[in-house]
């Protein structure tokens, strides 16, 4: 029987080396093969890509450039859902706060679930609540 073809995976924000969800790649033994970067930029979205069923992300094609050959690899990205993307955008800065490269700083902002406020309803009701505060100056 022919063994099957791996899956390839890009990851970025939290789960890339050294940020703060990098062990749940490690825990389950997938390799690092190398780097690479969005074709384009990109605005990514922060959090678990499990919210696609409930309006939270929707997945699009992307294209990524592996870091020294190149080459162009088709891939798929979670972007804020288009029911509050934009409100998201502005809230986060507008053009301002749009980013080259995820870096450890940027991973500051990340709070994990054990951590995020209570009465909260679930991962949209927690956008919906962050949009609507003021932002930090």
């Amino acid at each position: 029987m022919a063994e099957a073809t791996p899956t390839m995976v890009f990851v970025y924000g939290t789960l890339k080396r050294g940020f703060p969800n990098h062990p749940l790649l490690v825990a389950s033994a997938t390799p690092f093969v190398g780097a690479a970067s969005t074709a384009g930029p990109a605005s990514l979205v922060i959090g678990p890509y499990s919210g696609t069923h409930i309006g939270v992300y929707e997945r699009r094609p992307i294209t990524v450039v592996a870091d020294g050959s190149g080459e162009a690899v088709q891939a798929e990205a979670y972007f804020a859902h288009p029911s509050y993307a934009e409100a998201l955008w502005r809230r986060c800065g507008g053009e301002a706060a749009e980013i080259g490269e995820y870096t450890v700083d940027h991973a500051g902002g990340y709070v994990p679930k054990s951590e995020r406020a209570a009465g909260v309803a679930g991962l949209i009701d927690a956008v919906h609540r962050f949009l609507a505060t003021a932002p930090d100056n």
